[in-house]
């Protein structure tokens, strides 16, 4: 775990943590995805996603497994 600290810390693009605009957001969670992105973490190509839940634009919600056997494609951004 210190490697990946010392490594995050020596990035030279890295905001401070005070620079974050999520309130429950600490520099635990940016050492955390760091550590799993180092460590190749996470879903493999043909693996199957975590089923999970999202608010419709319109009103109501959709689960992944709603949408399974058609193409979906997930863009998570910030738009902040």
């Amino acid at each position: 775990m210190a490697d990946v600290i010392t490594r995050f810390e020596a990035l030279p693009d890295r905001l401070p943590p005070e620079e974050y605009n999520f309130t429950h957001f600490r520099t635990k969670h940016v050492v955390s995805d760091v550590r799993r992105s180092i460590g190749a973490s996470g879903i493999r190509p043909g693996q199957a996603a975590p089923d999970f839940e999202l608010p419709r634009a319109g009103g109501g919600s959709i689960r992944l497994t709603e949408l399974r056997g058609k193409p979906v494609l997930l863009h998570f951004a910030s738009f902040t």
